[in-house]
Order: structure tokens, then C-alpha cells, then sequence
């Protein structure tokens, strides 16, 4: 199923997802500063929606009605908003940027959307498809191996045919296979069906809190997320080194955590903040100059912005090209198994017939 496709799922059925969340940001940017105001704007996006939607943000109406701050309500109403711009509002929460947070996440949900970024979509209908046609490739195999072959091997042996290399290889691996199947076929389907079930699990994690796994210990991963939190923080006059160690607090336990860290630490030395970032493979030296001129010209905050979005958009082209890539490939293996079975099952044929003519 495409991004889009379970996008529109789960808004029939009152889940989170991109636009929903938007607009709860809307309303939490809208109201903030002014608690009645909030809290009103809350009730009435309940009562739009069904449970359990509703119910959420009931919950969380209740929480910041007892006082809690607005990341504490959205950690115990668990789901509401996905993990990247928990960590945003967190980040906005202790460098004094909320509202320009949850504007600036408001429009990056709203933008995200299968026809605004195909890509991920695409990479998951691409391993989707991989799995379907791994499944049928290893079923039809395995059915030939395990019931076809020693079949087939019996009818030549009975004419007393001498059977070519190629067959007698068929052979060898079809008795192998007879032999050895719960400890070969069984684990592959097991494996592939596995994966199925992690793929639908991945993409719902992706849509609706956002994360994606293993993102932790990709450091690149997060550098647009850090660019345009420290773009918020530029236009607003805030500190960098502030900034980088709210970032850092919220990150996820990993190795991406253990590079801002670094990051910190020079900045804590007097170290320009681009460098320390490239020097922790954050950014590349090509983005630094651009930062660095766009300091100059007292353009910083639109310069990081612009960059959040070249890196996001050169990261859907690489996973679009290695989708296209990925593709082909699987027929030519495929194709490779299914014809490597055909010539060794009917070189044997011709020649019977040949003698029996």
C-alpha cells in the first residue's frame, strides 16, 4: 500500500497521520499565550473527529489544563505528533522559539504527502513488490525441486537416458533441497513473510510518528531536521550553542546523539558551528561555504532553510534511483533461476525425443 493510499486510511479511521497533525499544530500555534484560547481550540478539534482521535486530544487538553508544558502533554498523550517534531517543540520549548516551531512544523507536515515527496512511497512499494515476487519465485522453485525433479529423474532413468551436466546439477540441488527443506525453504518464507509484516509496520511507524528505524545512528538523517531548528533559532536571535544542546537532549540514545555531542563540545570551545557540524560528518564541506556565505550576506536563517530542503530533496532522488535500480535487478535474478530450471529440464527432453525418433 502507497503512502498516499494509508495516509487516507487512516484518516477514515480517526488515526494519526500528516494532516490531522498539522492541523493540531495549527491550533496549538494559534493558542498559544493565551490558555483559554488554547483550550477552546482544543475542544472544538475533538468534537470534529471520533475516537480515538478525539479522545487524544481530549487527554491532551487535560494535561496542559493541569498544568503540564506542552511537551510533557504531548509525551503522556502518546501519538499525537510524530517523534521529529515532539523533538522540535522541545528544542522550541528551551531556546524560547515555540510558536515558530509549531508554524514551521504545521507546514512541513502539510507538505508531506505522496504526490509532495513520492520517494518513500515508492521505496516501499518497491520492497513491497520485491517480497510478492521473492514469495512466487521461491514457492514455484521449491514446488519444481522438491516434487517435479525426482520425478522427472526417474522417467530418464527408466529409459536408461544419459542425462548433461546441467541437469544432473538440477538433480544434485533438487535432492538437496528434498532432503534439506525444513532447514532451507521453511526459514526463507519465514524470513520473507517476516519482512512483509516489518515493511507495513515500518511505513505505519513512518506515518504516524514519524520515525523511521535505526534513524539513530544516521547522523545525516538528522541534519535537515537540525538546519531548520537552527534556522527558527537565527531569525530569532537565539544562540546556536543553546540551540545545538536542546537538540542533543532530545535526540534518541546513538550514534547520531554522540556526534552533536561532539558538536556541543567544540561549539563549548569556541569552534564555528558549521565546521564542528561537518567535522562530524553532519554536513559536507560544499554546505558549509554555502552557510557561511549566506552569513555573509546576513541571509543565515533563509540559507539553512534552503539547505534542509536541498538535502531532503537530494535524498528523494537517491532513494527514487535506487528503487528504479533495485527493480530491474530482481527480474534479471529471477529471470536468471527461472531460465537456469527451463534449459536443464527440456535439454534432456530434445535429446529423448531425439532418440526415440
Amino acid at each position: 500500500m502507497s503512502g498516499g493510499n494509508l495516509q487516507a486510511l487512516l484518516f477514515l479511521l480517526n488515526r494519526p497521520e500528516p494532516i490531522r497533525q498539522s492541523s493540531l499544530l495549527m491550533v496549538l500555534a494559534t493558542g498559544l499565550g493565551d490558555s483559554n484560547s488554547l483550550l477552546s481550540g482544543l475542544k472544538s478539534l475533538a468534537m470534529e473527529s471520533a475516537s480515538p482521535w478525539s479522545d487524544k486530544i481530549t487527554q491532551l487538553r487535560l494535561l496542559i489544563e493541569q498544568g503540564q508544558t506542552l511537551s510533557e502533554a504531548l509525551s503522556t498523550a502518546t501519538g499525537l505528533v510524530p517523534d521529529a517534531t515532539l523533538l522540535a517543540i522541545r528544542v522550541g520549548e528551551q531556546t524560547g522559539t515555540l510558536r515558530q516551531v509549531l508554524a514551521n512544523e504545521a507546514r512541513q507536515l502539510m507538505n508531506q504527502s505522496a504526490a509532495a515527496s513520492p520517494a518513500q512511497p515508492m521505496f516501499s512499494t518497491t520492497m513491497a513488490w520485491m517480497l510478492v515476487v521473492g514469495m512466487i519465485a521461491l514457492s514455484l522453485v521449491s514446488f519444481i525441486m522438491i516434487f517435479i525433479v525426482p520425478k522427472y529423474k526417474k522417467i530418464f532413468s527408466d529409459f536408461g537416458t544419459d542425462l548433461p551436466a546441467l541437469t544432473e546439477m538440477l538433480i544434485g540441488v533438487s535432492d538437496w533441497g528434498a532432503g534439506y527443506w525444513p532447514v532451507t525453504v521453511l526459514p526463507m518464507m519465514s524470513c520473507l513473510l517476516a519482512a512483509s509484516a516489518y515493511l507495513v509496520w515500518a511505513q505505519l511507524q513512518r506515518l504516524t510518528s514519524g520515525r523511521i528505524v535505526f534513524s539513530e545512528h544516521v547522523p545525516r538523517f538528522w541534519t535537515p531536521i537540525i538546519l531548520r531548528l537552527l534556522s527558527i533559532t537565527v531569525a530569532a536571535g537565539e544562540s546556536l550553542t543553546d540551540a545545538v544542546h536542546a537538540i542533543h537532549t532530545q535526540l534518541r540514545p546513538g550514534q547520531a546523539s554522540g556526534r552533536l555531542s561532539a558538536v556541543r563540545q567544540e561549539l563549548n570551545a569556541g569552534n564555528d558551528c558549521w565546521k564542528s557540524l561537518y567535522n562530524s560528518g553532519f554536513l559536507r564541506w560544499r554546505e558549509v561555504a554555502f552557510l557561511e556565505s549566506a552569513a555573509k550576506t546576513h541571509h543565515l536563517d533563509w540559507g539553512l532553510i534552503h539547505l534542509a530542503r536541498t538535502i531532503d530533496r537530494r535524498r528523494d532522488r537517491w532513494i527514487q534511483r535506487l528503487a528504479t535500480f533495485v527493480q530491474p535487478l530482481v527480474v534479471l535474478v529471477v529471470g536468471l533461476v527461472v531460465a537456469f530450471v527451463c534449459v536443464a529440464l527440456f535439454i534432456p527432453l530434445i535429446k529423448l525425443l531425439n532418440d526415440l525418433s
